[in-house]
C-alpha cells in the first residue's frame, strides 16, 4: 500500500513523465490513424456505392477490439495490450496505405479499428493507476485530447491545397506512421506494468467479479458513450462524407479544431467544478446547443454553412462530454474489472452506430438535428441520475471510490 501511495500522493516521477509523453504520443498516432476510413474515401480506386463498408470497419472493428483486448488488459496485463494494440493499428494502418484494391484496403481498415478499439480501454485503465492524484483528471483529458490533434493533422495533410497527389499524401502519411509507431514500440517497452493490476492479480486470482453490483454504472457510462460516438462519429466521419463527399477533409478539420479547443478549455474547470457537475455541463450543455441549432434551421436553410456551425459547435461541447466521460470510465470500477468495465460500457453504442450508418444516411436535415437532440438527451439524463446517486471522484483515491 505505500507504494500505492507513493503514486498516488507522490511527485511525478521519471516513469510517470514518460508514460504521459508516451501516451499523449499515442493518442497523435491514434488520431491519425482514426482519420484513414474518412480520408480513404477520397482514392480514386474507392467506388462511392462502396463507403458503407468503409465506415463499418470502424464500429465492427471498435467493438473487438473493445471486448477481446479490452478484457484482456484485466487478465494478461496493460502493459502487453499496449505492445498488442500498437502492433495491430501498425499492421493495419501499412496495409491501407499500400492498397490499391478495396478489399485490402478493407483489411487494413479492420485491422487497424481492432487495434484502436483495445487502445483506448487500456490507455484509460493504465493512466488511471498510474498518475498522481491531483494530476489524474488533467492527464485523462489532456492524453486523450492529443486524438483530436491527430485527425485535425490528418484532415489538413488531407486537404492538400492542390500541392499533392493521393500517391504523395499516402507516402507522407506512411512515413509519419512508421516513424511514430517505431518510437512509440520503444516507450512501451520501457514503461512499466500497472502496479495495482500486479498487486490486484496476487491477491485475486481466480476471483469472480460481483458485475450484477455495476450494472447502474454500466448503464450510466453507456449512455454517455451514445452521446458522444453517436453524434461524434456520425456527425465527423460518417453523414458529414454522405451529405458532402467532396469536403470530407474540411470536415475532419472544422470539427476536430472545434473538439481540440475544448479540450484545452476542459483542462481548466473539472477540477474546479467536479466530475459530477461537469458531466451534467457538457450533456445538458450539448443537448440546449443542438435545441437552439433546430430553432437557427428552421429560420435559415443554408444546409452547409449550418452544417459546418454544427460541426465546429458540436466539437466543443463534443470535447467536454468527451472530457467528462473519459475523467469517470476509468475509476468507477474496481481494478480487476477496470478495463472490461470500459468495453463493455461501449459495446451499444458501437452496435447502434454501426446501425446508424444505414438507418441515419436517409434522414433529411431536419430528422438529423432531431435524431442528435435525442442522443444528446440520452445523456444527459444520465449524467442528472448521475449527479443524484453517483460519486464524486475527484481527489479520492481508486480504492475509495470502488470500496476496494
Amino acid at each position: 500500500m505505500n507504494e500505492i501511495n507513493r503514486i498516488d500522493y507522490g511527485p511525478l516521477n521519471k516513469y510517470q513523465w514518460l508514460i504521459i509523453i508516451s501516451s499523449s504520443f499515442s493518442m497523435l498516432i491514434y488520431g491519425l490513424v482514426l482519420a484513414l476510413p474518412s480520408i480513404s474515401t477520397t482514392w480514386s480506386f474507392v467506388p462511392q456505392n462502396y463507403y458503407v463498408y468503409i465506415f463499418l470497419s470502424i464500429p465492427i472493428g471498435t467493438i473487438i477490439g473493445n471486448i477481446v483486448i479490452g478484457r484482456l488488459a484485466d487478465t494478461k496485463g496493460r502493459k502487453n495490450m499496449f505492445i498488442l494494440t500498437l502492433l495491430l493499428y501498425g499492421l493495419g494502418s501499412l496495409i491501407v496505405l499500400v492498397s490499391n484494391n478495396f478489399l485490402v484496403l478493407i483489411l487494413g481498415l479492420l485491422i487497424s479499428q481492432i487495434g484502436l478499439g483495445g487502445e483506448m480501454p487500456t490507455l484509460l485503465t493504465y493512466l488511471s493507476e498510474m498518475i498522481p492524484i491531483k494530476y489524474r483528471e488533467i492527464v485523462l483529458i489532456f492524453t486523450t485530447n492529443i486524438a483530436n490533434v491527430g485527425v485535425l493533422i490528418g484532415g489538413i495533410i488531407s486537404l492538400k491545397a492542390g500541392l499533392l497527389s493521393i500517391e504523395q499524401e499516402r507516402f507522407y502519411y506512411l512515413i509519419s506512421l512508421i516513424a511514430s509507431i517505431s518510437l512509440m514500440l520503444v516507450f512501451r517497452l520501457m514503461v512499466p506494468e500497472s502496479l495495482r493490476w500486479e498487486i490486484k492479480k496476487k491477491k485475486e486470482i481466480g476471483k469472480r467479479v460481483k458485475i450484477e453490483q455495476l450494472w447502474f454504472k454500466i448503464y450510466f457510462l453507456t449512455s454517455l458513450i451514445i452521446a458522444t460516438a453517436l453524434t461524434y462519429a456520425l456527425l465527423a466521419l460518417t453523414i458529414g462524407p454522405y451529405l458532402f463527399p467532396k469536403l470530407t477533409s474540411i470536415l475532419l478539420v472544422i470539427y476536430n479544431l472545434g473538439e481540440s479547443i475544448g479540450g484545452f478549455i476542459s483542462l481548466g474547470i473539472i477540477k474546479r467544478i467536479g466530475t459530477k457537475f461537469f458531466a451534467v455541463f457538457s450533456y445538458m450543455g450539448g443537448f440546449i446547443v443542438m435545441i437552439f441549432v433546430v430553432i437557427d434551421y428552421i429560420f435559415a436553410k443554408n444546409v452547409l454553412q449550418l452544417f459546418l456551425a454544427l460541426l465546429f459547435i458540436n466539437g466543443l461541447f463534443g470535447e467536454f462530454a468527451w472530457a467528462a466521460r473519459v475523467s469517470l470510465e476509468p475509476v468507477i470500477f474496481p481494478t480487476n474489472f477496470r478495463s472490461t468495465g470500459i468495453a463493455i460500457s461501449r459495446l451499444l453504442p458501437y452496435i447502434l452506430y454501426a446501425a446508424s450508418i444505414f438507418y441515419a444516411a436517409s434522414f433529411d436535415v431536419m430528422q438529423y438535428l432531431i435524431y442528435n437532440i435525442i442522443l444528446w438527451g440520452i445523456g444527459g439524463l444520465a449524467s442528472i441520475l448521475w449527479y443524484v446517486y453517483g460519486v464524486e471522484t475527484i481527489n479520492k483515491k481508486l480504492e475509495d471510490i470502488n470500496k476496494e
